[in-house]
C-alpha cells in the first residue's frame, strides 16, 4: 500500500452540495488516501462548515486546517502543502467530482516513474456530468508537454499528482493570481519530467460564467504581470512572450460571445 495525501482547500462562497460531491468521490476512491488536508482559507458559513464536520466524523483521515481571513488559493495550497506528511500529494478542487479510480490509477503512476507531476485529461460541465460534451484534453508524454508548456498550461490543475519535495525545491506555490499552478509547472518542468493520462479521470465544474471571470481588463492586467514574470524568470523567450501576448493577452479584451467561440473551436474538444 502507497502512502499519499490528498490537498484541497475551501472558501466561503464555495457550494456546500458542490463540495458534499467532491468529498463524497474523494472518501469512495477504489484507493483511499492516508490522509485529506482541508484548508479553510478563511472563515466559513455554517453550511459548509456542517458539511466538513460531517466528514470528519466518519473519516478520521480528514485533517482540517486554517486561519481567519481569506487569503487566496495560492496562499492555501502552500499552507495545506506544508501540512502533507506524505510525498506524493494528489489534488482535488471542492467543487468537482473525481472518477472513483481515479487516486489507483494516479498514484501508480507516479509511484513506478520518475515523473514529478502526472494529470489527466478532464470533462467540463455546467450543472451535471456529460452536460456540456466538452474535454481538456493534454499532451500525454514529457516531450510534448515541455513544447505546450510555453504557450499554454500543460497541466489540469485540480488533476495533478505530484511529489511534494519536487514542488517544494521549485519554490512550491507563490502569489500569482489566477496562474499560482502554471508559474508552479514551468519551474518544476526546468529540471523534471511531466506525463498526462488520455483519460478525463475528473468532471470539472465550470459553469458560472467560466468565460466571464477570464474576460476583461483586470484578467487581462493578470495575464500580463505573470507573462512578465516568467519572461523575467527565464522561463519564456522573447519570441514566445510576444506570441503569448498576441494570442493570450488581447483576446482578454474581446467580447465575451465571441471569446466563447475562440474558446470552444480551438482551445476544447
Amino acid at each position: 500500500m502507497t502512502n499519499f495525501s490528498v490537498l484541497i482547500s475551501v472558501y466561503i462562497k464555495e457550494n456546500p452540495v458542490f463540495l458534499k460531491n467532491c468529498l463524497d468521490s474523494i472518501f469512495n476512491q477504489s484507493v483511499k488516501p492516508t490522509e485529506v488536508i482541508l484548508v479553510k482559507d478563511g472563515l466559513l458559513n455554517e453550511s459548509l462548515n456542517k458539511v466538513i464536520d460531517f466528514y470528519s466524523k466518519d473519516h478520521t483521515s480528514l485533517k482540517i486546517y486554517g486561519y481567519k481571513e481569506n487569503k487566496g488559493l495560492g496562499y492555501a495550497l502552500s499552507f495545506g502543502l506544508k501540512k502533507c506528511n506524505y510525498d506524493i500529494v494528489v489534488r482535488c478542487d471542492s467543487d468537482d467530482i473525481n472518477d472513483l479510480n481515479r487516486f489507483e490509477q494516479q498514484v501508480e503512476i507516479i509511484k513506478k516513474s520518475n515523473f514529478a507531476i502526472s494529470g489527466t485529461n478532464i470533462e467540463e460541465f455546467d450543472f451535471n456530468p456529460g452536460d456540456a460534451n466538452r474535454f481538456r484534453n493534454l499532451p500525454q508524454f514529457n516531450l510534448d508537454i515541455q513544447r505546450f508548456k510555453f504557450s499554454r498550461n500543460p497541466f489540469n490543475h485540480m488533476t495533478v499528482v505530484f511529489r511534494k519535495n519536487i514542488i517544494l525545491s521549485a519554490g512550491g506555490y507563490m502569489d500569482m493570481p489566477g496562474y499560482e499552478d502554471y508559474y508552479l509547472w514551468l519551474r518544476v518542468l526546468k529540471n523534471h519530467e511531466g506525463y498526462n493520462i488520455q483519460k478525463p479521470l475528473v468532471h470539472a465544474r465550470v459553469g458560472n460564467d467560466m468565460i466571464g471571470r477570464r474576460q476583461g481588463y483586470e484578467f487581462m492586467k493578470k495575464e500580463i504581470k505573470f507573462q512578465k514574470q516568467i519572461f523575467e524568470e527565464g522561463l519564456i523567450s522573447k519570441t514566445q512572450l510576444y506570441n503569448n501576448i498576441f494570442k493570450r493577452v488581447l483576446p482578454r479584451l474581446l467580447p465575451k460571445m465571441l471569446l466563447l467561440i475562440i474558446y470552444k473551436l480551438f482551445l476544447r474538444q
